[in-house]
């Protein structure tokens, strides 16, 4: 197994990250926003940094934003 491997491996087992593309979220500021792009891995390594709308009360879908997980 490559070193890189292992230690994604290894992080993955101490910090898994509760989020993917699809996903309805709580958002730390108390809204709910869907996941619509994003990773917690990218080719250089650990990234966490993903793209979400708000999800309006009426079902529809706020503006584009983007930042690192929480």
């Amino acid at each position: 197994m490559a070193v890189e491997q292992w230690v994604k491996d290894i992080v993955a087992d101490i910090w898994p990250s509760s989020m993917k593309v699809g996903d309805i979220v709580k958002h730390p500021d108390g809204r709910y926003v869907q996941i619509v792009d994003g990773h917690l891995w990218t080719e250089g390594g650990f990234s966490n940094f993903w793209y979400w709308r708000e999800v309006k009360r009426d079902g529809t879908l706020g503006r584009l934003e983007h930042g690192y997980g929480w």
